[in-house]
């Protein structure tokens, strides 16, 4: 069938736009500006900005590929030779890689996922593990005084590091000789962004934590020596111009600490949350008083939700052990 030479050009160059909206780079760079997450909300400044990082530096070799040409065999190579030199990096590549990819299978663009689901797991070879008692009493002696609530809070409240960063004064009360912390934000440095206060990880996340009674003396010691008269003092108060404590500011002391217990490499913050869930099942508490002490989440438990009951969580917290009292104020949360 003959064709006009202007017809052709005008194919041709809807063809060539078409080309363009497909290739992986653009499209993802949509999917990124569009994406929100379970419950329907933009991603967050973070997340955001770790995606962009990613497309910009393992999967940048993707970015001219049409979906259409991007294969399992040429993602198996690609992953094969990232892992090389980034093989956490190259699991956490893989999986965005394949969550950009599944929706370009919604969107028609493509019958299936090129990228195996074997490729997204994020294998360091590292082995991570929560310290033990005795080395917590060790981190809990070097550790600063303005510093030593922060392993407190997350060793046994199970608090994440930018979650105790954004606590303020109103946050912390202290009835009867008892201490609860209200959680409802967490403060995280994005870079290009600056400080992002928001809430923290999900809803469950947002909880009030009960410390054992044993760390009371602990905690009101640390409000009155190094905490603002305010309601909106900050209980780790930063340094200089930053409106938070910094995560350098941190590592610094952190290391220090763990170089004394010999477990840098071994034992992260992070792995401080390990310890509470930890000793928290231990004394006897149910997965899901476990995962309400942690702010965590999952479909199976969001459709069964129960509220633990607050005495319950308060026998559970008095349970949990503490380091030997051996210096500073330890004596004052040893058994």
């Amino acid at each position: 069938m003959w064709k006009s030479p202007a017809a052709l050009a005008a194919e041709a160059e809807a063809e060539a736009k078409r080309a363009d909206s497909e290739r992986f780079g653009a499209y993802a760079s949509t999917w990124v500006e569009q994406r929100a997450n379970g419950k329907g909300q933009p991603l967050r400044p973070k997340t955001r900005t770790g995606y962009e990082r990613q497309l910009e530096r393992g999967l940048a070799l993707f970015a001219n590929d049409r979906l259409t040409h991007i294969t399992p065999a040429r993602v198996r190579a690609w992953h094969s030779e990232r892992a090389k030199s980034a093989k956490t990096a190259a699991g956490a590549e893989a999986r965005l890689l394949r969550a950009i990819l599944n929706t370009a299978v919604v969107d028609g663009i493509i019958e299936r996922n090129p990228v195996p689901a074997n490729l997204t797991r994020s294998l360091t070879g590292k082995s991570h593990r929560p310290p033990t008692i005795d080395e917590l009493g060790v981190l809990l002696d070097t550790m600063p005084d303005n510093l030593r609530l922060a392993v407190l809070l997350a060793a046994y409240g199970g608090l994440r590091l930018g979650e105790w960063r954004a606590l303020r004064r109103s946050d912390v009360t202290v009835v009867d000789g008892r201490v609860a912390v209200r959680v409802e934000r967490a403060a995280q440095y994005v870079n290009g962004h600056g400080w992002h206060v928001g809430p923290p990880k999900s809803d469950e996340g947002v909880r009030l934590v009960t410390l054992p009674s044993a760390l009371s003396e602990e905690v009101e010691a640390h409000l009155s020596e190094h905490v603002g008269p305010f309601a909106e003092s900050l209980i780790f108060a930063p340094t200089g111009s930053t409106p938070f404590l910094t995560d350098s500011s941190w590592n610094r002391a952190w290391d220090v600490a763990r170089d004394a217990a010999s477990i840098r490499g071994q034992v992260r913050e992070h792995d401080l949350r390990a310890f509470a869930a930890t000793m928290h099942a231990q004394s006897g508490a149910t997965l899901r008083e476990t995962m309400k002490l942690l702010g965590h989440s999952t479909t199976i438990a969001a459709m069964a939700y129960q509220h633990a009951a607050a005495d319950r969580m308060v026998e559970l917290a008095d349970r949990m052990p503490m380091p030997s009292a051996a210096s500073k104020r330890v004596a004052r949360i040893g058994v």
